[in-house]
Protein backbone atom coordinates (compact mmCIF):
# COMPACT_ATOMS: atom_id res chain seq x y z
CA UNK A 1 0.00 0.00 0.00
CA UNK A 2 3.10 2.42 -0.45
CA UNK A 3 1.49 3.49 -3.35
CA UNK A 4 -1.71 4.86 -1.39
CA UNK A 5 -2.98 7.22 0.56
CA UNK A 6 -6.02 7.05 3.26
CA UNK A 7 -8.95 8.52 2.39
CA UNK A 8 -12.21 8.14 4.00
CA UNK A 9 -14.07 5.69 5.95
CA UNK A 10 -17.44 5.07 4.95
CA UNK A 11 -19.36 3.31 8.30
CA UNK A 12 -23.24 1.87 7.43
CA UNK A 13 -25.88 3.78 9.28
CA UNK A 14 -27.89 1.77 10.99
CA UNK A 15 -31.46 1.94 12.30
CA UNK A 16 -33.39 0.58 14.81
CA UNK A 17 -34.68 -2.66 12.42
CA UNK A 18 -30.95 -3.34 12.18
CA UNK A 19 -30.88 -4.40 15.76
CA UNK A 20 -30.23 -7.49 16.93
CA UNK A 21 -33.95 -7.43 19.32
CA UNK A 22 -36.58 -8.74 16.85
CA UNK A 23 -39.66 -10.50 19.32
CA UNK A 24 -37.55 -9.43 22.40
CA UNK A 25 -39.92 -6.50 23.30
CA UNK A 26 -43.59 -6.81 24.25
CA UNK A 27 -46.54 -6.01 21.29
CA UNK A 28 -47.33 -2.87 23.12
CA UNK A 29 -43.57 -1.88 23.86
CA UNK A 30 -42.48 -2.04 20.14
CA UNK A 31 -40.51 1.62 20.39
CA UNK A 32 -37.37 2.32 22.83
CA UNK A 33 -34.40 4.75 23.17
CA UNK A 34 -31.77 3.95 21.57
CA UNK A 35 -27.98 5.47 22.75
CA UNK A 36 -25.37 5.07 21.16
CA UNK A 37 -22.18 5.82 22.60
CA UNK A 38 -18.26 5.61 21.89
CA UNK A 39 -14.99 5.75 23.78
CA UNK A 40 -15.39 9.38 24.87
CA UNK A 41 -18.90 9.62 26.15
CA UNK A 42 -19.83 11.02 28.95
CA UNK A 43 -21.32 8.67 31.37
CA UNK A 44 -23.53 11.20 33.48
CA UNK A 45 -24.78 12.95 30.16
CA UNK A 46 -25.92 9.43 29.11
CA UNK A 47 -27.13 8.12 31.86
CA UNK A 48 -29.07 11.11 32.85
CA UNK A 49 -30.43 12.04 29.80
CA UNK A 50 -32.06 8.29 29.49
CA UNK A 51 -32.82 7.97 33.25
CA UNK A 52 -34.87 11.20 32.62
CA UNK A 53 -36.39 9.75 29.41
CA UNK A 54 -37.85 6.06 31.62
CA UNK A 55 -39.11 8.20 34.18
CA UNK A 56 -41.06 10.35 32.79
CA UNK A 57 -43.02 7.70 30.93
CA UNK A 58 -41.39 8.64 27.36
CA UNK A 59 -40.07 4.85 26.69
CA UNK A 60 -39.91 2.28 28.77
CA UNK A 61 -36.83 0.71 27.18
CA UNK A 62 -33.07 1.59 26.60
CA UNK A 63 -30.50 0.02 24.05
CA UNK A 64 -27.01 0.74 24.39
CA UNK A 65 -24.69 0.12 21.39
CA UNK A 66 -21.44 0.74 21.05
CA UNK A 67 -18.24 -1.07 18.98
CA UNK A 68 -14.53 -0.61 18.96
CA UNK A 69 -13.81 1.76 22.39
CA UNK A 70 -17.36 2.17 22.85
CA UNK A 71 -18.05 -1.59 23.48
CA UNK A 72 -16.27 -0.95 27.17
CA UNK A 73 -18.45 2.34 27.84
CA UNK A 74 -21.60 0.62 26.66
CA UNK A 75 -20.92 -2.42 29.65
CA UNK A 76 -20.33 0.62 32.22
CA UNK A 77 -23.43 2.59 30.94
CA UNK A 78 -25.72 -0.56 31.39
CA UNK A 79 -24.21 -1.71 34.68
CA UNK A 80 -24.77 2.18 36.35
CA UNK A 81 -27.84 2.55 34.75
CA UNK A 82 -29.77 -0.48 36.57
CA UNK A 83 -28.29 0.99 40.26
CA UNK A 84 -31.11 3.41 39.70
CA UNK A 85 -33.95 1.04 38.21
CA UNK A 86 -35.31 -2.26 38.49
CA UNK A 87 -34.42 -3.25 34.93
CA UNK A 88 -34.59 -6.54 32.88
CA UNK A 89 -31.43 -7.09 30.36
CA UNK A 90 -30.32 -9.08 27.69
CA UNK A 91 -27.06 -8.22 25.44
CA UNK A 92 -26.39 -8.96 22.14
CA UNK A 93 -23.64 -9.04 19.02
CA UNK A 94 -24.22 -7.63 15.45
CA UNK A 95 -21.81 -6.03 12.96
CA UNK A 96 -21.87 -3.60 10.60
CA UNK A 97 -20.36 -2.89 7.87
CA UNK A 98 -17.33 -0.28 6.96
CA UNK A 99 -15.16 0.67 3.55
CA UNK A 100 -11.93 2.36 3.62
CA UNK A 101 -11.38 4.01 0.68
CA UNK A 102 -7.52 4.28 -0.67
CA UNK A 103 -6.44 6.88 -3.32
CA UNK A 104 -3.08 6.16 -5.58
CA UNK A 105 -0.36 8.79 -5.28
CA UNK A 106 1.09 7.00 -8.25
CA UNK A 107 -0.18 7.33 -12.40
CA UNK A 108 -1.99 4.52 -13.53
CA UNK A 109 -3.57 2.85 -10.49
CA UNK A 110 -6.81 2.86 -9.56
CA UNK A 111 -9.31 3.70 -6.51
CA UNK A 112 -8.89 0.68 -3.55
CA UNK A 113 -11.95 0.25 -1.55
CA UNK A 114 -11.71 -3.01 1.61
CA UNK A 115 -14.91 -3.85 3.19
CA UNK A 116 -14.40 -4.87 6.64
CA UNK A 117 -17.32 -5.74 9.58
CA UNK A 118 -16.73 -4.14 12.79
CA UNK A 119 -18.17 -6.05 15.94
CA UNK A 120 -20.96 -4.19 17.70
CA UNK A 121 -22.03 -4.76 20.85
CA UNK A 122 -26.06 -4.12 22.01
CA UNK A 123 -27.95 -4.46 25.62
CA UNK A 124 -31.44 -3.46 25.81
CA UNK A 125 -32.81 -2.97 29.49
CA UNK A 126 -36.68 -2.68 30.23
CA UNK A 127 -38.81 -1.59 33.00
CA UNK A 128 -41.26 -4.78 31.37
CA UNK A 129 -40.36 -8.19 31.63
CA UNK A 130 -39.34 -10.27 28.11
CA UNK A 131 -41.27 -12.44 26.52
CA UNK A 132 -40.19 -16.12 27.39
CA UNK A 133 -39.23 -17.27 24.53
CA UNK A 134 -36.47 -14.63 24.64
CA UNK A 135 -33.03 -16.56 26.00
CA UNK A 136 -30.48 -15.53 28.24
CA UNK A 137 -32.58 -13.10 30.09
CA UNK A 138 -30.85 -11.17 33.51
CA UNK A 139 -33.42 -10.45 35.42
CA UNK A 140 -33.39 -7.23 37.80
CA UNK A 141 -31.14 -7.27 41.22
CA UNK A 142 -29.51 -10.50 40.18
CA UNK A 143 -25.97 -10.86 39.32
CA UNK A 144 -24.45 -12.69 36.27
CA UNK A 145 -22.80 -16.12 35.93
CA UNK A 146 -19.31 -14.71 36.62
CA UNK A 147 -20.46 -12.83 39.87
CA UNK A 148 -22.29 -15.74 41.20
CA UNK A 149 -19.15 -17.79 40.83
CA UNK A 150 -17.05 -14.94 42.83
CA UNK A 151 -20.04 -15.16 45.21
CA UNK A 152 -19.30 -19.24 45.91
CA UNK A 153 -15.47 -19.22 46.22
CA UNK A 154 -16.05 -16.90 48.98
CA UNK A 155 -19.26 -18.28 50.87
CA UNK A 156 -16.24 -21.56 50.69
CA UNK A 157 -13.64 -19.50 51.83
CA UNK A 158 -11.64 -18.86 48.89
CA UNK A 159 -10.94 -15.84 47.43
CA UNK A 160 -10.99 -15.83 43.35
CA UNK A 161 -7.44 -14.48 42.98
CA UNK A 162 -6.00 -16.59 45.43
CA UNK A 163 -2.32 -16.72 44.56
CA UNK A 164 -2.27 -13.58 42.17
CA UNK A 165 -0.34 -10.39 43.50
CA UNK A 166 1.54 -12.56 46.40
CA UNK A 167 4.56 -10.98 46.47
CA UNK A 168 7.46 -13.80 47.20
CA UNK A 169 9.04 -13.35 50.50
CA UNK A 170 12.97 -13.47 50.91
CA UNK A 171 14.64 -16.05 53.66
CA UNK A 172 15.39 -15.06 56.54
CA UNK A 173 19.48 -14.16 56.46
CA UNK A 174 21.00 -16.23 59.03
CA UNK A 175 22.79 -12.76 61.14
CA UNK A 176 26.07 -13.89 63.96
CA UNK A 177 24.88 -12.54 67.18
CA UNK A 178 26.25 -9.16 68.00
CA UNK A 179 28.76 -8.58 70.49
CA UNK A 180 28.50 -6.34 73.58
CA UNK A 181 29.72 -2.72 72.52
CA UNK A 182 32.26 -2.82 75.35
CA UNK A 183 34.08 -6.04 74.55
CA UNK A 184 34.16 -5.07 70.95
CA UNK A 185 36.23 -2.03 72.06
CA UNK A 186 38.64 -3.98 73.94
CA UNK A 187 39.34 -6.64 71.25
CA UNK A 188 40.05 -3.60 68.97
CA UNK A 189 42.18 -1.70 71.26
CA UNK A 190 44.16 -5.70 71.52
CA UNK A 191 44.09 -5.52 68.09
CA UNK A 192 46.43 -2.82 68.33
CA UNK A 193 48.15 -3.04 70.73
CA UNK A 194 49.27 -6.21 69.23
CA UNK A 195 50.06 -4.48 65.35
CA UNK A 196 52.06 -2.04 67.60
CA UNK A 197 54.20 -4.33 69.17
CA UNK A 198 54.84 -6.35 65.80
CA UNK A 199 56.22 -3.21 63.77
CA UNK A 200 58.43 -2.66 66.95
CA UNK A 201 59.80 -6.14 67.18
CA UNK A 202 60.60 -6.20 63.26
CA UNK A 203 62.50 -2.59 63.87
CA UNK A 204 64.47 -4.32 66.15
CA UNK A 205 65.41 -7.12 63.91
Amino acid sequence: MMNYRKAENVEQELTKSDLPFEHCLASNQKDFLWMQVNGGTKLSNVIGYAQSALEKGEYRSVVWSGSGGGVIKVVSCAEVFKRSLSLYQISRMSYKNVEEHWKPITEGLEDIVVKRQIPMLHILQSLDPFPESVENVQNPNTLSDFWRFEDQLSANGTKPNAGRGKKRTRPERSHKPQQPQGEQLQQQQQHREAASQSVIDSGHG
